[in-house]
């Protein structure tokens, strides 16, 4: 009984020590539990949305959600290898040339899509799995929709 109570606490000890995190997210993490989120302020209406995000030629964060009858998304735009700093969120068109490079966004308000035409996106983190930052930009839209986004930020798949 004695070897028995012995074997099963050396186990019991062995089990413990095998534990670790299973989060493979960059030491740069401001976020360390994981949690993903698209935060904004939208014209002075403060939106919180839950991320998706899409890659292809690019990474693609958004998210959307109807407020009021009144549809309302954001779509962050960056490159696959996103660089931690801060880059400038212009209305250039991707191209071969621009679109390991290129940061773009826009907004839908109801029906209209304002793209961003002056702005900064600031990647924080870029780990494993995982890309955070902030972000604010601006722009109007041919329809006069102006939309002014401040506040932002972000943790989603990449």
């Amino acid at each position: 009984m004695k070897k028995l109570s012995c074997i099963l606490l050396v186990l019991l000890s062995m089990s413990f020590l095998a534990c670790s995190s299973d989060d493979s997210s960059s030491n740069n993490s401001t976020n360390p539990d994981g949690e993903l989120y698209l935060k904004f302020t939208l014209n002075g209406v403060a939106y919180d949305f839950e991320p998706e995000t899409l890659t292809s030629l690019q990474i693609l964060v958004r998210g959307d959600q109807e407020v009021g009858g009144v549809f309302n998304s954001i779509s962050l735009w960056m490159p696959t290898a996103p660089a931690v700093g801060s880059h400038p969120i212009t209305d250039a068109f991707p191209s071969d040339s621009n679109i390991g490079t290129l940061y773009n966004a826009n907004v839908w308000v109801g029906s209209e899509i304002v793209d961003a035409s002056t702005g900064t996106m600031v990647i924080t983190g870029v780990g494993e799995e995982y890309v955070e930052g902030t972000f604010s930009f601006s722009g109007t839209n041919d329809n006069g929709t102006t939309a002014t986004v401040t506040n932002g930020s972000f943790r989603a798949y990449k």
